[in-house]
């Protein structure tokens, strides 16, 4: 079988417990004859062949070109995956079945483009495999969940899930956690697997310390790390001398804006100096599995989990491990009191009475729990019935996939069950392309010319002249009145709503395309909408990244419209295809929006209907820059006023969101200033230079998604600059 993984972390750069499994994983099936590729991103390119060459770790770079230069960071991988997947396939290379880890959203492109392009990976099932993504950590850390982009991330997350062709997942407590997202797919639980010697002769000599009890793992607060101090804290209070050890990195604590080891460690200074609380960065694996030895027991007093390799790890190495309900490590252990112990914090004190039984125990009594705990996690996790496991169930989705019908519904976030626009076609359904003109003589004969060029033939262009005063303009007119395929239409000015609204009136086709009499379209952009609008029933415009060109260049990237997100920033400009009926019936444009922004409010008038877009991941959409545009005259009072007017035309659907609403505008700042969610929220932008479309990121984004902080810290480490640092401050603390 070829099997191809997609994953951010692989060893030795990357050895969280997504990169272990990955490492597993990939080992595994190498040695069973499989060829295996594994796709990462890392500090440079380059191909690594190992197990008879049946392993294959395919390292690539972060680029910043023309194609993903406007992304955000994590928008920016996602399409570099998506690229690196296609170049694979160009070569004539094709997996049996493809896993990607759904946290951080690396899949998010190549799942959109399999619903854009149905050639795209055809008959090649993509299965998501569940680590726990970043949106259900949101709440359990005291995250501010509507911030920027980690919002964003968490609904592309989402979408990953939902878009899946199957899903898998380690545990049977996040299976339960995620089941709703998506609700046609049944979430596979298969463990993770682990292969270690259980024979190591580095091990023999080490002897338990009695006093002992140790941690491994981040300083993180959803790890249970705060309460498991203060819980030894009481038994510190009662005049207990057992020790305490966390081993491992240190987080940010959100609320309070510090380091939650740091403020562990302050607050109970006490407890360090008297030798009972011992803080240990992080320690190579051969070091930790000393640590885990030496200990009377191990703590997994986490407060949301998956499946923990600290518990797997310990289970394996045969100690006692206490561990919290919420969580697979429950699942681990199983049978609390035979192959460790299992507390609720939903309990209280169940922590603190169940440290204080283990702290009790003797230590023949010690040794046969871990003897149960290694031989439950040997039949839980041993490499041959996980492989076994595994392989079966990629025939099965394999199986599957040759099976099934082709989707006819666009994997939306939002509920489109209501949604009534679809209409089955031929072949070859008729474009009306609408173009609202106002003495725009200038430009005309590119944007007709862009349409003309279109790979869609079966089209009408229709160009409704609002009253135009301009002599050139009204001359720019006279060659279209007579030539086949374009309609003219002359009304008395009434304002680019009403224009539109005219062309659509008049309109023969199915579908309706609107283009700015400045702007035009690249020749395959109809051709592809129409394709996805002809397959997909719950689909109602179809939209593009946009490039720019003019008095400015620059590109906008963006995505599908989603609620609330739309409610607070457009998400789309008007160049866009719709479904001739949905414009009609619900998203005839206000001519009361005079000063601009008329189709920001006719996409929130879709939505209040159940109609939503799909975003094609390519520049088709060209916007002319042009210093006396409409969009260059926007200001700040001209935005508020136009947004307090669409608030008022869809009162009830602000009022239905109105919490999220509230929620994202307050951690990100005045919306009308946001370009893209992918991106860290811009704050300091003048009015000028939003007008100016250039859409660059900000430095700090650049910085984070290039890794370039990543970088400078490694230099950091290796100048020994950090650890002077940190004994310069050490030694004014003492002073």
């Amino acid at each position: 079988m070829k099997i191809w993984i997609l994953t951010l972390e692989f060893p030795p750069h990357f050895g969280g417990g997504i990169g272990t499994y990955v490492e597993n994983v990939a080992n595994m099936y190498a040695d069973n004859g499989d060829k295996v590729k594994v796709i990462v991103r890392d500090d440079e390119d380059k191909i690594e062949e190992s197990k008879n060459g049946n392993l294959q770790v395919c390292r690539f770079t972060l680029k910043e070109d023309e194609n993903n230069r406007y992304m955000g960071q994590i928008q920016s991988i996602a399409y570099q995956y998506y690229q690196y997947i296609l170049q694979l396939l160009e070569q004539g290379e094709k997996p049996d079945i493809i896993e990607i880890q759904e946290y951080n959203a690396i899949g998010y492109y190549i799942f959109q483009q399999r619903y854009i392009d149905r050639e795209f990976l055809k008959d090649i099932p993509v299965v998501v495999h569940l680590h726990t993504p970043q949106f259900a950590l949101f709440d359990v850390n005291k995250f501010a969940s509507y911030k920027l982009p980690d919002y964003w991330i968490g609904q592309l997350e989402r979408y990953c899930i939902k878009a899946a062709d199957a899903i898998l997942c380690p545990s049977q407590f996040l299976k339960e956690k995620l089941k709703d997202i998506n609700t046609t797919k049944e979430i596979k639980v298969i463990p993770l697997p682990f292969e270690s010697s259980l024979e190591d002769e580095s091990l023999e000599n080490v002897e338990m310390d009695e006093d002992l009890f140790v941690y491994f793992g981040r300083k993180e607060y959803r790890k249970g790390v705060k309460q498991m101090v203060e819980t030894f804290e009481k038994l510190w209070q009662e005049g207990e001398k057992c020790k305490l050890k966390l081993i491992g990195g240190d987080t940010v604590f959100f609320p309070k804006n510090e380091f939650l080891g740091e403020m562990l460690e302050k607050k109970y200074q006490k407890r360090v100096q008297e030798g009972l609380l011992i803080f240990q960065p992080n320690t190579p694996p051969d070091i930790l599995k000393k640590d885990i030895k030496q200990a009377r027991a191990v703590l997994v007093p986490s407060l949301y989990e998956n499946f923990p390799n600290t518990c797997l790890m310990s289970m394996w190495l045969g100690k006692v491990v206490i561990a919290s309900k919420q969580g697979g490590q429950a699942e681990m252990v199983a049978e609390s009191g035979v192959n460790g112990y299992i507390f609720d914090h939903d309990i209280p004190n169940d922590m603190y009475e169940k440290v204080k039984l283990v702290w009790g125990l003797s230590k023949e009594k010690l040794g046969k729990i871990g003897k149960n705990a290694q031989k439950r996690i040997y039949a839980m996790c041993n490499v041959q019935n996980n492989l076994k496991l595994r392989k079966d169930f990629f025939k099965e989705v394999i199986a599957q996939k040759k099976q099934e019908a082709l989707p006819t519904k666009y994997p939306f976030l939002n509920d489109t069950s209501k949604y009534q626009g679809f209409v089955k076609t031929g072949k070859n359904p008729c474009l009306s392309v609408v173009i609202p003109y106002y003495n725009m003589g200038a430009y005309l004969d590119d944007a007709v010319q862009s349409i003309l060029d279109s790979t869609y033939k079966n089209n009408e262009i229709i160009i409704v002249n609002d009253g135009s005063t301009e002599e050139k303009s009204i001359e720019a007119l006279e060659k279209y009145r007579h030539q086949k395929g374009i309609m003219v239409i002359d009304i008395p000015n009434g304002g680019l709503a009403n224009a539109r609204n005219v062309g659509a009136e008049h309109a023969k086709g199915e579908y309706i395309a609107f283009l700015d009499p400045d702007d035009m379209v690249e020749k395959t952009m109809y051709e592809k909408a129409i394709r996805i609008l002809s397959t997909y029933e719950n689909v109602s415009y179809v939209f593009s990244f946009v490039r720019y060109f003019g008095a400015n260049d620059g590109g906008w990237t963006t995505f599908d419209t989603q609620l609330p997100y739309l409610l607070c920033h457009n998400m789309l400009n008007a160049n866009t295809l719709i479904r001739k009926q949905d414009f009609l019936q619900y998203g005839k444009n206000r001519v009361e929006m005079e000063f601009g922004m008329e189709d920001y409010d006719m996409w929130i008038s879709l939505a209040e209907h159940s109609c939503f877009g799909v975003c094609i991941p390519e520049y088709l959409s060209l916007y002319r820059v042009r210093k006396d545009s409409m969009a260059r005259g926007f200001n700040k009072n001209n935005m508020l006023y136009l947004t307090e007017l669409i608030t008022k035309n869809h009162k009830k659907l602000y009022q239905e969101y109105g919490d999220e609403i509230y929620n994202i505008s307050l951690a990100n700042g005045a919306m009308y200033l946001q370009n893209n969610p992918s991106f860290f929220p811009v704050d300091l932008y003048t009015m000028e230079q939003l007008s100016s479309f250039s859409a660059k990121p900000s430095i700090r984004d650049i910085l984070w998604r290039y890794r370039v902080w990543r970088g400078f810290i490694k230099v950091l480490h290796a100048t020994k600059i950090t650890a002077f640092y940190k004994w310069v401050i050490g030694k004014g603390k003492k002073s």
